[in-house]
């Protein structure tokens, strides 16, 4: 496992293989359990916020992004093949309540947070619980008691009760009315795009066979892996028209909340 630094970014110096940057995550282990068998791949791992600033510094590579960091980044090819999307209890992050708390004025988020994190929160609140609470990144170790949170990435599966919690994917597929397309597959490289693409093979169906084994060798708490194999038809990996739209009803979502001033065309490739 390799580290993407970036001021300090890892550059590979063999052009022969595929670069291919990813958030470190369970979703992002299981996709990556997949690419064991194809040779040339050179796995690099980062944190969301600065996975599209990695591809700045290593423009060959194709990166998991966050899918609204494409309104920043609006001049990279998107793979039309591969996503990461949701449409239920799975998700990347979740929302956490203080039990026997009436009023939500100050919600704090945490862990591996995103754009998406940020900006749909901003959106969920006043759309779902009418309310418009004030939000704070919370940077320290371990959260406190009688906050409310939404937590970003695998913390959720190792320190909190997420069975309990509210999946923001969910939230944002009722809002869409498609599924919650968290992360893309993006590159300024049209040629790694559609090497990416031709390379890897449809996903889901063999991710399906395979999960149990895949979440073995993650040595996840038996919670975890339960709540995943149980709910594992949520989780999308394969791209297709309906995830197209997703990501495009995302964008006319953030346009008509007056955070972007025009709509733009993904590249999708």
């Amino acid at each position: 496992m390799t580290p993407a630094v970036g001021g300090g970014f890892l550059f590979l110096k063999n052009e022969n293989f595929m670069k291919l940057i990813m958030p470190q995550n369970i979703y992002s282990s299981i996709f990556a359990s997949q690419l064991k068998q194809i040779d040339k791949i050179e796995l690099l791992y980062n944190q969301s916020s600065l996975l599209s600033k990695d591809l700045e510094f290593n423009t060959s590579a194709v990166a998991l992004i966050p899918s609204l960091d494409l309104i920043n980044h609006r001049n990279l090819f998107v793979s039309s093949k591969f996503a990461l999307s949701f449409d239920g209890a799975l998700s990347n992050s979740f929302l956490y309540f203080t039990e026997g708390k009436r009023n939500l004025d100050k919600l704090f988020i945490r862990g591996d947070i995103s754009i998406n994190d940020i900006l749909l929160t901003k959106i969920i609140f006043p759309e779902r619980y009418s309310s418009n609470p004030e939000i704070s990144l919370d940077p320290s170790s371990m959260a406190e008691k009688g906050k409310d949170y939404i937590v970003s990435g695998d913390e959720n599966f190792s320190s909190w009760n997420f069975k309990k919690a509210i999946s923001i994917a969910d939230e944002i597929s009722e809002l869409i009315d498609y599924p919650y397309v968290n992360y893309v597959f993006a590159s300024p490289d049209k040629d790694a795009v559609e090497k990416f693409n031709d390379t890897v093979n449809p996903l889901d169906i063999q991710i399906d066979e395979d999960i149990e084994i895949i979440l073995k060798d993650l040595s996840l708490k038996p919670v975890a892996e339960s709540f995943i194999i149980e709910n594992l038809g949520s989780l999308y990996y394969d791209m297709t028209d309906n995830e197209m739209n997703a990501v495009n009803e995302l964008m006319k979502l953030i346009f008509y909340h007056g955070i972007i001033d025009d709509m733009f065309d993904v590249k999708f490739l």
